[in-house]
Protein backbone atom coordinates (compact mmCIF):
# COMPACT_ATOMS: atom_id res chain seq x y z
CA UNK A 1 0.00 0.00 0.00
CA UNK A 2 3.01 2.22 0.42
CA UNK A 3 3.20 2.64 -3.00
CA UNK A 4 -0.43 3.99 -4.01
CA UNK A 5 0.23 6.51 -1.30
CA UNK A 6 3.76 7.62 -3.01
CA UNK A 7 2.48 7.21 -6.12
CA UNK A 8 -0.43 9.30 -5.31
CA UNK A 9 1.65 11.79 -3.29
CA UNK A 10 3.99 12.29 -6.43
CA UNK A 11 0.74 12.85 -8.69
CA UNK A 12 -1.30 15.45 -6.45
CA UNK A 13 2.33 17.22 -6.49
CA UNK A 14 3.25 17.23 -9.82
CA UNK A 15 -0.13 18.08 -11.02
CA UNK A 16 -0.72 21.00 -8.56
CA UNK A 17 2.50 22.23 -9.89
CA UNK A 18 1.53 22.36 -13.16
CA UNK A 19 -1.57 23.91 -12.04
CA UNK A 20 -0.30 26.64 -10.00
CA UNK A 21 2.79 26.91 -12.36
CA UNK A 22 2.18 25.74 -15.99
CA UNK A 23 1.06 27.08 -19.22
CA UNK A 24 -1.87 25.98 -21.13
CA UNK A 25 -0.55 22.66 -22.05
CA UNK A 26 1.00 21.98 -18.42
CA UNK A 27 -2.65 22.73 -17.00
CA UNK A 28 -4.22 20.59 -19.52
CA UNK A 29 -1.86 17.51 -19.08
CA UNK A 30 -2.33 17.72 -15.51
CA UNK A 31 -6.27 17.85 -15.53
CA UNK A 32 -6.35 14.66 -17.90
CA UNK A 33 -3.77 12.96 -15.48
CA UNK A 34 -6.23 13.90 -12.69
CA UNK A 35 -9.05 13.14 -14.44
CA UNK A 36 -7.73 9.65 -15.40
CA UNK A 37 -6.95 8.58 -12.08
CA UNK A 38 -10.12 9.84 -10.57
CA UNK A 39 -11.71 7.68 -13.09
CA UNK A 40 -9.89 4.56 -12.24
CA UNK A 41 -10.32 5.12 -8.30
CA UNK A 42 -14.21 5.21 -9.13
CA UNK A 43 -14.25 2.05 -10.96
CA UNK A 44 -16.45 -0.29 -8.92
CA UNK A 45 -13.96 -2.34 -6.15
CA UNK A 46 -14.44 -6.01 -7.63
CA UNK A 47 -12.86 -8.49 -5.14
CA UNK A 48 -12.36 -11.33 -7.45
CA UNK A 49 -11.23 -9.54 -10.22
CA UNK A 50 -7.03 -9.93 -10.45
CA UNK A 51 -4.42 -9.08 -12.79
CA UNK A 52 -4.77 -12.08 -14.32
CA UNK A 53 -6.85 -10.88 -17.31
CA UNK A 54 -6.92 -7.31 -19.05
CA UNK A 55 -8.96 -4.69 -17.27
CA UNK A 56 -11.25 -3.70 -20.30
CA UNK A 57 -12.38 -0.65 -18.04
CA UNK A 58 -8.93 0.49 -16.91
CA UNK A 59 -7.88 -0.31 -20.70
CA UNK A 60 -10.66 2.27 -21.79
CA UNK A 61 -9.86 5.21 -19.71
CA UNK A 62 -5.91 4.34 -21.26
CA UNK A 63 -7.28 5.10 -24.11
CA UNK A 64 -9.38 7.97 -23.63
CA UNK A 65 -6.14 9.67 -21.65
CA UNK A 66 -4.05 9.02 -24.48
CA UNK A 67 -6.83 10.22 -27.13
CA UNK A 68 -6.65 13.89 -24.77
CA UNK A 69 -2.70 13.78 -24.43
CA UNK A 70 -2.33 13.31 -28.44
CA UNK A 71 -5.11 16.15 -28.70
CA UNK A 72 -2.66 18.62 -26.35
CA UNK A 73 0.72 17.36 -28.37
CA UNK A 74 -0.46 18.07 -31.75
CA UNK A 75 -1.72 21.46 -30.44
CA UNK A 76 1.14 22.34 -28.10
CA UNK A 77 3.98 24.87 -28.92
CA UNK A 78 6.10 22.03 -26.91
CA UNK A 79 8.09 18.89 -27.16
CA UNK A 80 7.39 17.16 -24.11
CA UNK A 81 3.68 16.37 -24.64
CA UNK A 82 4.63 13.74 -27.64
CA UNK A 83 6.87 12.15 -25.33
CA UNK A 84 4.31 11.61 -22.46
CA UNK A 85 1.56 10.42 -24.83
CA UNK A 86 4.32 7.94 -26.17
CA UNK A 87 5.25 6.42 -22.81
CA UNK A 88 1.00 6.51 -22.72
CA UNK A 89 1.14 4.66 -25.95
CA UNK A 90 3.59 1.93 -23.89
CA UNK A 91 0.86 2.01 -21.29
CA UNK A 92 -1.85 0.50 -23.36
CA UNK A 93 0.55 -1.95 -25.08
CA UNK A 94 1.32 -3.23 -22.10
CA UNK A 95 -2.61 -4.59 -22.25
CA UNK A 96 -2.19 -5.65 -25.68
CA UNK A 97 1.20 -8.05 -24.23
CA UNK A 98 -1.22 -8.95 -21.72
CA UNK A 99 -4.07 -9.83 -23.92
CA UNK A 100 -1.87 -11.66 -25.98
CA UNK A 101 -0.20 -13.82 -23.44
CA UNK A 102 -2.42 -14.21 -20.26
CA UNK A 103 0.16 -16.47 -18.65
CA UNK A 104 2.10 -13.12 -17.76
CA UNK A 105 2.93 -12.45 -14.09
CA UNK A 106 -0.05 -10.61 -12.44
CA UNK A 107 2.78 -8.50 -10.42
CA UNK A 108 4.45 -7.72 -13.93
CA UNK A 109 1.09 -6.57 -15.78
CA UNK A 110 0.19 -4.28 -12.97
CA UNK A 111 3.38 -2.86 -11.94
CA UNK A 112 4.66 -2.28 -15.29
CA UNK A 113 1.81 0.41 -16.44
CA UNK A 114 2.22 1.78 -12.79
CA UNK A 115 6.11 2.39 -13.12
CA UNK A 116 5.55 4.50 -16.68
CA UNK A 117 3.67 6.59 -14.85
CA UNK A 118 6.41 8.07 -12.87
CA UNK A 119 8.26 9.70 -15.94
CA UNK A 120 5.27 10.91 -17.30
CA UNK A 121 4.98 12.91 -14.35
CA UNK A 122 8.44 13.93 -14.38
CA UNK A 123 8.02 15.08 -17.77
CA UNK A 124 5.12 17.16 -17.04
CA UNK A 125 7.10 19.00 -14.19
CA UNK A 126 9.92 19.55 -16.39
CA UNK A 127 7.47 20.92 -18.61
CA UNK A 128 6.69 23.63 -16.11
CA UNK A 129 10.33 24.19 -14.88
CA UNK A 130 11.08 24.91 -18.76
CA UNK A 131 7.87 27.27 -19.01
CA UNK A 132 8.97 29.53 -15.99
CA UNK A 133 12.37 29.59 -17.69
CA UNK A 134 11.45 31.10 -20.76
CA UNK A 135 8.46 33.15 -19.02
CA UNK A 136 11.62 34.37 -17.09
CA UNK A 137 13.92 34.98 -19.68
CA UNK A 138 12.04 36.35 -22.84
CA UNK A 139 8.45 37.55 -20.87
CA UNK A 140 6.26 35.40 -22.44
CA UNK A 141 5.67 31.25 -23.71
CA UNK A 142 3.36 30.90 -26.68
CA UNK A 143 1.38 27.67 -25.46
CA UNK A 144 -0.38 26.51 -28.36
CA UNK A 145 1.00 26.40 -32.29
CA UNK A 146 -0.70 28.43 -34.38
CA UNK A 147 -3.88 27.68 -36.27
CA UNK A 148 -3.57 28.40 -39.86
CA UNK A 149 -6.18 28.45 -42.36
CA UNK A 150 -6.56 26.13 -45.12
CA UNK A 151 -6.98 28.80 -47.56
CA UNK A 152 -3.81 30.59 -46.45
CA UNK A 153 -1.65 26.82 -47.05
CA UNK A 154 -3.44 26.67 -50.40
CA UNK A 155 -2.47 30.14 -51.54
Amino acid sequence: MTHILVFNLVLFGACLYALAAGGAPERWTAAVFLGGATMTFLLPFQPNVSYHTVHLRILAIDCLVLLALVGIALRADRFWPLYVSALHLLTIAIHGVKALDPTLVPWMYAGASAKIAYPMLVLLALGVIRHRHRLALFGSDRDWSPVRPADAESQ
